[in-house]
């Protein structure tokens, strides 16, 4: 396939090169040792290292090891099965999680659709994180896809260049995916769903409300069409201090509670919680308004 990867720069095609990535205005992106390529420009850096550090990112590590949402995962590859189901055979098809984190739910989707029957597409796959740390540990899981730092704010795309963008439990830019994106391109979106971890959130809040439907919902509504939405859920033991402070810290709360509550939290070594997620495709929109037909 032609490179799909936008300069950061001056927004032309970055080539690839033998030690990394370059421009024709001969902007040069070098590949670190582990295989992925920051594109973050340093101007453009909010903090000395974005993102989640390297104590998040072990740590959902290693909670997402042990299998706990695996169930999550199948959904979203279930979804994405049928939605590349509908492109043409024998074409080429370049699939973004953007937000990847540390790749655990872009590689079991590569290792799901390369176990499924031959497939009809030639299928290209990249993983953005802003954290340098979590994509560092993307890298370990295949180092075959194309791994970049950078922001949800400015991905490395050409504009209408890419089939699929997944975003699993992280910040959505819609304008962005939309730019990147084909006409008719998918957006598939997994967000908490109405009682996603209740049961630890029972100890954070005195009132525990159930989650509003996502912002996306509305936000979406000028570039894409809603197409599909399914949910996951199913209940969760944790039995070990370890696995309950290693999902506090994968969520926002590990920063949002005050000490005495995250000390309530910390003395825990069993948790009964519930997991529910909601999947939500979304199809980009047509230059007049209306969902391609594919």
């Amino acid at each position: 396939m032609p490179s799909i990867i936008q300069c950061p720069v001056c927004r032309e095609p970055l080539l690839p090169t033998a030690t990394g990535y370059q421009c024709a205005a001969l902007h040069c992106f070098d590949a670190a040792r582990q295989g992925y390529v920051n594109l973050v420009l340093s101007h453009n850096k909010h903090s000395k290292e974005p993102g989640d550090d390297p104590e998040m990112v072990l740590s959902r590590r290693r909670f997402l090891e042990l299998g706990f949402y695996n169930p999550v995962s199948d959904g979203i590859n279930e979804a994405i099965g049928t939605v590349l189901a509908e492109l043409e055979r024998g074409s080429g098809c370049s699939v973004l999680d953007a937000g990847c984190g540390e790749g655990f739910y872009l590689a079991r989707l590569k290792k799901t659709l390369a176990q499924g029957s031959a497939s009809p597409l030639v299928l290209e796959y990249h993983g953005v994180d802003v954290s340098k740390f979590a994509i560092r540990l993307a890298t370990q899981r295949d180092r075959s896809m194309g791994w970049f730092v950078a922001s949800i704010n400015d991905l490395p795309y050409l504009d209408a260049s890419l089939d699929l963008v997944l975003n699993v439990f992280s910040p959505a830019n819609t304008p962005e995916f939309a730019r990147i994106l084909k006409e008719g391109g998918s957006l598939v979106f997994v967000s908490p769903g109405p009682r996603h971890l209740n049961g630890l959130r029972e100890i954070i809040y005195p009132v525990t409300r159930e989650h509003g439907a996502p912002a996306i919902t509305a936000k979406a509504e000028a570039f894409f069409a809603p197409a599909a939405v399914s949910r996951i859920t199913y209940p969760l033991e944790l039995k070990s201090n370890e696995e309950i402070m290693d999902l506090l810290a994968m969520t926002p709360y590990y920063w949002n509670i005050d000490r005495e509550t995250k000390a309530k939290v910390t003395a825990l070594d069993y948790l009964q919680l519930d997991v529910d997620v909601e999947i939500r495709v979304f199809r980009k929109k047509s230059g007049n308004g209306e969902p391609t037909e594919t």
